[in-house]
């Protein structure tokens, strides 16, 4: 019987949501109760979320997911699709740095742009920034990838919050993934040094409402538009998608 390491948590929860984004840093919206200066905060439930099999494909698939979200004393963390550590937290800024890694969703044969191709999950490490002022934050994170030819990527995303009381909270967020001329000829041109850097930019909606003192119901939408180099590679049908999630979660 297979094990239930860290890291098979890490890859059966965050392989489902990765390159989706959908979730829109939920962790800024919907954090767990308890003192914010410290101990342990969990929030555990399941969802389902329908998305492309791979960026670029006409085909669409729903998956069930285990939705984790838990942090320590505010510095390690598991949120939903990210294992990290905040390492510098200057006091009364909004600001941190630490390190954070993160799956990235490969596909199988039929599934990708490339119908003869397999490309496996692999894992994407580095450093990420937050600044959060009021109902605003902004994530940045620079990644680099555990295959040396797979590339590695930069992630830019804005979340503003325009509802957030007892009983839900309503964000929009905005994000640009900018992959590497490796990571784009690697899933796309199957190595065939033709790739070039490309774009994923994202605009979405994240919507949580308590049904109870600690059950609540989150739905999540988000619209994706691809690069050229990305939309233009051979097997690639659409130059965009869309990710929805629904899920329930319960807070200790």
């Amino acid at each position: 019987m297979k094990r239930l390491t860290v890291a098979t948590v890490f890859f059966v929860s965050g392989s489902a949501f990765a390159g989706s984004g959908v979730v829109g840093n939920i962790g800024d919206v919907s954090a767990p109760s308890g003192d914010a200066a410290g101990g342990w905060k969990v929030q555990l439930g399941v969802g389902a979320i329908n998305a492309q099999t791979f960026p670029g494909v006409d085909d669409t698939e729903t998956n069930g997911v285990p939705l984790i979200n838990v942090s320590y004393n505010d510095t390690f963390y598991f949120e939903f699709n990210k294992l990290g550590a905040w390492l510098w937290k200057p006091e009364n800024t909004g600001f941190r740095i630490g390190l954070v890694a993160t799956p990235r969703k490969g596909y199988d044969k039929g599934d990708g742009p490339n119908p003869l191709l397999e490309v496996d999950d692999t894992a994407l490490a580095g450093i990420r920034a937050k600044w959060k002022s009021g109902m605003f934050s902004l994530n940045a994170s620079l990644l680099g990838s555990s295959e040396d030819d797979s590339g590695g990527e930069a992630r830019l995303q804005a979340n503003y919050t325009f509802i957030a009381n007892k009983t839900g909270s309503l964000t929009g967020f905005a994000k640009v993934e900018a992959l590497s001329e490796d990571a784009v000829d690697y899933f796309y041109y199957a190595n065939s040094d033709t790739g070039d850097s490309s774009t994923i930019a994202s605009l979405g909606l994240l919507g949580t409402y308590k049904v109870a003192a600690q059950w609540t119901v989150m739905g999540a939408v988000m619209a994706s538009s691809y690069g050229d180099e990305i939309s233009d590679a051979p097997g690639v049908t659409e130059d965009s998608g869309t990710t929805a999630l629904i899920g329930l979660t319960y807070t200790f």
